[in-house]
């Protein structure tokens, strides 16, 4: 079962909604194209299977039309409101339409995680603060301190 071009186009609107350019990600998940990974997996999964994953799409893609009341898919609204329908998808009362989007999303993070860039902000240590005794310093004073350590570090000699 293969997927119809508006299908593929609702599909990487959708996956773009989830993993955006632009915000704290190493990157958005536009440039892994979500949409052909998503159709890959349509086309060889058993056809009970691709059928319920097209529903989802189709779920998802029309779901502005109830909730703007427009007649508009997932494709014609822009990135914010893309992000606000997936959000009300997933607070929906019907449990098959929250899971179907949780599991739309899953399938997203799944490619995403096979970046390389990704995988390593996923796999980087972070270092541990600690924090003061209550009333030492306040929180602003410990983040200061931190990233001026921070900053040393990345010039090659300790900050003091």
């Amino acid at each position: 079962m293969k997927l119809f071009g508006f299908e593929l186009a609702w599909a990487a609107a959708a996956f773009d909604a989830v993993f955006p350019e632009g915000t704290a990600l190493p990157h958005g998940i536009a440039r892994m194209n979500p949409a052909r990974s998503f159709a890959d997996t349509v086309a060889t999964s058993p056809l009970e299977q691709s059928l319920g994953l097209r529903a989802t799409l189709w779920i998802v893609a029309l779901a502005p039309l109830w909730f703007s009341r427009r007649p508009r898919t997932i494709r014609d609204i822009p990135p914010e409101e893309r992000r606000r329908v997936l959000e009300r998808l997933l607070a929906s009362p019907v449990y098959a339409v929250r899971q179907l989007v949780v599991a739309f999303k899953a399938m997203g993070s799944m490619l995403y995680a096979r970046s390389p860039e990704a995988r390593a902000a996923m796999t980087t240590p972070r270092r541990r603060v600690a924090l003061a005794p209550s009333g030492a310093e306040s929180l602003v004073t410990i983040r200061a301190s931190v990233k001026a350590r921070e900053e040393g570090d990345a010039h090659g000699h300790a900050a003091e």
